[in-house]
């Protein structure tokens, strides 16, 4: 990018600039100063390369040199590792050219022995230093040649009372030990040994180097991108630096992406040097790292790596000390860039080999599958069957720990093998399940690919659950047109199809109000069957025309006799929203839970959401506001709003602002509905569910005109769709609300009326009391107290307990303060409340608590742990669907049982009215 700016005031390089550097250079004065008072040490300098571990050791020895000091500074370099003594020669030559003439001669002789030459070197500059204090200072000290390391070894033990300071600078992770330069850095010695690690620059030093060159303005965007850039190297900064000042371009936001572009060229050409410096060994065991990434052993790499010219080790030791491999008991390519570097000069035939023979050789030693499974990553098809099994089972731990995306590799990875037929569909399946909060659109199209492209050798149970899952994201009529084409495909082949036809119908259900209708259409499904899929669709279809509610609950309980991750989810979430339209809503509960346990285990986010959701509904019925938000920010954890397709997308919003408006919230929930929307939001089903919240809301911001229209259209959807149940929503006792506010009181009496009928016609308690409630509002004198002592009459028994609260409060309020009428209980009152008796005149008769009246006295929690126990469960079971512990689950009973007076779940069971236990396939 050959862009100026002309405004850019960069200065001239300055002199050398230690950054953040502060407290190491104190250190290294200290010891200098230890030095002048004739006190001999130790120093080891350790940091990555670039650093600034050499610019430390110019700044000591120029500070000894201003006190007067001898100080000598010697270079160690891969190209001289071989040169015998080498270190040794640079300082002589340096002591002698300082006028020191002892030092002026060669001081060896070729092959002479370094047992006997060492104590003749230690001798000449321990006399020196007893005359001269002598600072010697070793940068990159890994690279010293090995007689000179014998040399600085012994010296370290000839220090006592000689005033000579040892200072070396080298590599994080090099070993010390008898190999080091000056010997251990923790093990005992004559003298103290510092040690003084130099980290990489944090942004405040960065931004110390960038205004020491530049004269203007510091942007701290550009500050923490060169900070993350550079990875915190002084060198790596100052070159990017270099390059801005050439340009004339200014630290500014803007030109983050030339300060990128510099420093990965940077980076790029330090690699290559060090690759360059490499022998052939320690190249092949880069490589073999590079491909293995970290999944073997370092002892089963060795054997991977070839020519063998040198020791392991000695390679190892070589790429550490290169900075390219990090050290330690596993060590690997410090950066993605080194390994994809040091793999270019590899064609691709070598790498694939030796990602096999990586992979034979990971299996035969019986690695971690996790280690096994990375290396599989990189290698090309074995075509083993235990390849495919492996990968399955590491990427459903991977989806657990709640990595999607290591979890998508692996299962990617997996189909590349030769699987077929309904291996295949599995794997397609659990793959999508994986993807769908990251890219939703590929998750739908692998469903798809499952509905379109599986021949009869795949089991109608493979199509069903990937038209399930499809289905669930919201995208009714891609599910229809791929279970439509599935359906015609298997017909003719006598398999039963009943319950991919009953997904069908559902998605062909929601589609109904779209411009373009459905082509064919699936029958009803049967309002009598044993098979779970199309029951609990049946529940939801009688239930949402509000038919039959004795069977709706006989077919959503079928529809939870079998349970476990790989039976479909979607069913089971339709009968638990039958159950509950039915008031059955603690039955409701305990279906939920099981869906969200089976959800998570196999990592369906879709439905886990959604079985949240309603399960947050039917604590907001049950007044339980608290946990009603918790399930409802759990569901939009669990997938994030922009993963859903835009069908479902109102049925989330609609949720948050009906939990505003119970939470009396009001302005919350218009902020809510005021958002932006997806394109398509309003095709589906859900958009009704919008439009009643939407006419809610303008009904309190007194918008009774564009509360009609929102809930005019509201029914028209529902309706369209033969979905006339009241349970579901109220629509005509709001739309009489709306009629009422703008003056139409014949409109209002006639529509609050049809739905008190509707309500009754269906007969759960909450839904014909609601009726009640909202039919009192509309009405006037004795007709409206006595719509509200309906109301009262029907909710005190139900499980709408706010709702009860409200119409308590409304009734005293209508008929006065009466002796003997009690308070209106609060929607979380722990006590059963009393009918208010004292609005007929009558007294209040002592009588037994109904089981509705029970549950009040229980917390959410401990209603839910009844109801399991009632229902049969084990403590261990009802542990593990709620996620608590045992101990938990014992002393909630405890609790419930003191609440209650019972002392068996034989007891609790007969007060609860327990419901029927599903059973596990097999039992």
């Amino acid at each position: 990018m050959s862009v100026t700016e002309p405004g850019a005031r960069w200065r001239d390089a300055a002199p050398e600039f230690l950054a953040e550097r502060e407290g190491q250079i104190r250190r290294l004065g200290r010891q200098v100063t230890e030095l002048q008072f004739g006190r001999p040490g130790m120093v080891t300098v350790l940091g990555e390369p670039g650093t600034g571990r050499s610019a430390l050791l110019r700044a000591a020895v120029a500070r000894a040199r201003e006190a007067g000091l001898l100080a000598v500074l010697a270079r160690c370099s891969p190209a001289e590792a071989d040169l015998r003594y080498g270190v040794v020669s640079q300082i002589t030559s340096v002591l002698a050219g300082a006028g020191h003439l002892a030092f002026a001669r060669r001081l060896w002789v070729e092959d002479q022995p370094a047992a006997a030459l060492i104590p003749v070197l230690c001798g000449k500059f321990v006399a020196l230093a007893r005359d001269h204090p002598l600072l010697i200072a070793l940068d990159d000290a890994q690279w010293a040649d090995e007689e000179s390391k014998a040399w600085l070894a012994a010296m370290t033990h000839r220090l006592r009372g000689v005033p000579i300071l040892l200072v070396q600078a080298r590599a994080l992770g090099e070993g010390e030990g008898a190999g080091g330069a000056i010997g251990s850095v923790t093990g005992p010695g004559p003298v103290p040994h510092s040690v003084i690690q130099v980290p990489p620059l944090r942004e405040r030093g960065v931004r110390q180097v960038i205004v020491s060159r530049y004269a203007g303005p510091v942007d701290g965007a550009f500050v923490t991108a060169a900070t993350e850039a550079t990875g915190g190297s002084p060198a790596a900064l100052l070159a990017v630096l270099d390059h801005f000042a050439h340009a004339s371009l200014p630290p500014a936001g803007r030109y983050v992406p030339v300060l990128l572009e510099r420093a990965a060229e940077v980076s790029g050409d330090r690699v290559a040097g060090s690759l360059s410096r490499l022998p052939a060994d320690a190249l092949a065991l880069l490589r073999v790292m590079a491909v293995c990434e970290n999944g073997l052993g370092f002892d089963l790499l060795t054997s991977l790596a070839s020519p063998r010219t040198m020791f392991p080790e000695q390679a190892l030791s070589v790429l550490v000390r290169l900075g390219l491999v990090t050290g330690g008991e596993d060590p690997r390519p410090v950066s993605p860039l080194i390994a994809d570097m040091a793999l270019a000069g590899m064609d691709v035939g070598e790498r694939q080999a030796l990602a096999t023979r990586s992979v034979e050789l990971g299996y035969r030693a019986a690695i971690p599958e996790d280690r096994l499974a990375r290396l599989l990553l990189n290698a090309p098809p074995v075509g083993a069957e235990w390849v495919v099994n492996l990968l399955r089972r590491v990427a459903r731990r991977r989806r657990l720990d709640g990595d999607h995306e290591g979890a998508a590799a692996l299962l990617g990875r997996a189909l590349r093998e030769p699987a077929a037929g309904e291996q295949r569909q599995r794997l397609l399946i659990e793959l999508a399940m994986t993807e769908v909060g990251r890219s939703p659109a590929t998750s739908d199209r692998r469903l798809q690919q499952v509905l379109l492209g599986s021949g009869p050798e795949v089991p109608v149970a493979a199509l069903v659950r990937a038209a399930d899952l499809l289905n669930s994201r919201g995208d009714a009529p891609a599910t229809y047109r791929a279970v439509a084409t599935a359906y015609a495909r298997r017909e003719e082949g006598g398999a039963d199809l009943g319950a991919l036809a009953a997904i069908g119908w559902l998605a062909e259900n929601d589609c109904t109000t779209d411009p373009v209708l459905p082509v064919s259409s699936f029958p009803d499904p049967p309002d009598r069957s044993e098979d779970p899929v199309r029951a609990g669709i049946a529940a939801w279809m009688l239930a949402a025309r509000g038919e039959r509610m004795s069977r709706v609950r006989e077919l959503a309980r079928t529809a939870f006799q079998v349970k476990g991750e790989e039976q479909p989810f979607g069913p089971r979430i339709y009968a638990a929203r039958a159950l509950f339209f039915a008031d059955e809503v603690a039955e409701a509960v305990i279906g939920l839970d099981e869906v969200l346990a089976d959800a998570r285990r196999c990592g369906a986010r879709a439905p886990a959401a959604l079985a949240l959701i309603q399960r947050g509904r039917c604590e907001m019925r049950r007044g339980n506001l608290g946990q009603a938000v918790g399930d409802f920010e759990a569901a939009r954890a669990e997938l994030p709003l922009t993963s859903w397709h835009p069908r479902a997308v109102p049925y989330f919003v609609a949720m948050e602002a009906c939990l505003h408006l119970a939470d009396q919230s009001v302005e919350e929930a218009e902020q809510v509905l005021a958002q932006e929307l997806p394109s398509g939001a309003d095709q589906g089903a859900a958009w009704a569910m919008l439009l009643y919240a939407r006419a809610k809301v303008r009904l309190e911001l007194a918008d009774p005109e564009t509360a009609l229209r929102d809930i005019n259209e509201c029914g028209r959807l529902l309706l369209a769709r033969g979905w006339t149940n009241p349970a579901m929503l109220s629509w005509r006792s709001v739309a009489a609300a709306a009629h009422h506010a703008c003056g139409n009181t014949e409109a209002a009496r006639r529509l609050a009326m049809e739905a008190v009928e509707r309500a009754r016609e269906w007969g759960a308690p909450s839904t014909l009391g609601l009726a009640h409630l909202y039919a009192s509002r509309v009405l006037s004198g004795t007709e409206a107290v006595s719509e509200l002592e309906r109301a009262v009459r029907v909710l005190r028994d139900s499980v709408s307990r706010g709702c009860y609260a409200r119409a308590s409060a409304e009734l005293i309020a209508a008929s006065g303060e009466r002796p003997g009428v009690p308070s209106p209980p609060g929607e979380t009152t722990g006590r059963i409340p009393v009918p208010p008796g004292g609005l007929t005149g009558k007294a209040v008769e002592e009588r037994s608590p109904t089981p509705n009246e029970t549950r009040h006295l229980l917390t959410a929690q401990e209603e839910r742990i009844a109801g399991l126990a009632a229902a049969g469960r084990s403590n261990a079971y009802i542990a593990g669907i709620l996620s608590v512990s045992v101990r938990t689950v014992e002393l909630r009973l405890t609790g419930v049982y003191r609440k209650l007076a019972v002392t068996s779940r034989n007891e609790l069971a007969s007060l609860l009215a327990p419901i029927p236990a599903p059973r596990n396939v097999g039992d």
